[in-house]
């Protein structure tokens, strides 16, 4: 992935940079929200909404994490998104990934297209 097309933010722990691809991240949600009910996405969306409306990450996270923590289901590329991305993030960049797991949710939609 060439870094001039990516968004992504950067932090520095220590002498390491982390970094979030929210491309990546896009990929993994709109794979294992691919095959999950709209009336089940739908209200997922709506709740997260209502969390990054109020900047509460911590809610925003229990909400992801319950919403995708289905042994059934196959979530591993979004869990492994996460676990490369999961950090108490700065209001911006928080912004940014909680818009980036939303629109990937809500283009899983298999509403009828226009």
């Amino acid at each position: 992935m060439n870094d001039s097309n990516a968004y992504y933010w950067q932090k520095v722990v220590g002498d390491k940079p982390l970094r979030m691809e929210l491309d990546r991240l896009k990929g993994a949600v709109v794979d294992a929200f691919n095959n999950v009910s709209d009336n089940y996405k739908q209200k997922l969306v709506y709740n997260l909404l209502e969390t990054v409306k109020d900047n509460h990450q911590d809610r925003f996270f229990y909400l992801l994490l319950k919403a995708i923590n289905k042994p059934k289901e196959n979530f591993n590329s979004l869990w492994e998104a996460l676990q490369n991305n999961y950090d108490v993030m700065p209001t911006e960049a928080f912004i940014n990934f909680a818009y980036t797991i939303i629109i990937g949710i809500m283009a899983t939609y298999k509403g009828e297209k226009k």
